[in-house]
């Protein structure tokens, strides 16, 4: 019976030390962000403002932890010195066919840039 109960202790524990603690962000509503893909629905414009405005919050978060909070990135680029750089299109994506469509110099995008140790260290939006 000790056996049990504490491998059950020890499961809870490693349970509850991988899930990620997603930022409590009045506002801001993930679960439409994720279902925005390439920002098609035009959810995404109007939820960037939350995440520009508590960018502090979602620095040193590793990849995949960025991948629980805001979905699988719509891009991504491997820069030099093993830095990646994860991109969430907001606005103007060439993958719409409801919306208006930009190059990509004019796209509205969020771009999440990660260090060689994969932690989050710099959120930017372009042309926002």
């Amino acid at each position: 019976m000790k056996i049990l109960y504490s491998s059950c202790v020890l499961l809870m524990i490693l349970l509850m030390s991988c899930s990620t603690n997603i930022p409590d962000i009045y506002g801001l509503d993930y679960i439409k962000w994720i279902e925005d893909k390439n920002g098609c629905k035009g959810e995404r414009i109007k939820l960037v403002h939350h995440i520009i405005k508590n960018s502090d919050k979602f620095l040193r978060f590793s990849q995949n932890q960025m991948i629980d909070i805001l979905g699988k990135p719509d891009n991504q680029t491997l820069y030099t010195r093993g830095q990646t750089i994860y991109f969430y299109y907001v606005k103007y994506n060439d993958n719409c066919k409801t919306s208006e469509i930009k190059n990509e110099d004019d796209q509205i995008k969020l771009e999440i840039r990660f260090d060689a140790l994969n932690r989050s260290k710099e959120l930017y939006v372009h042309n926002y």
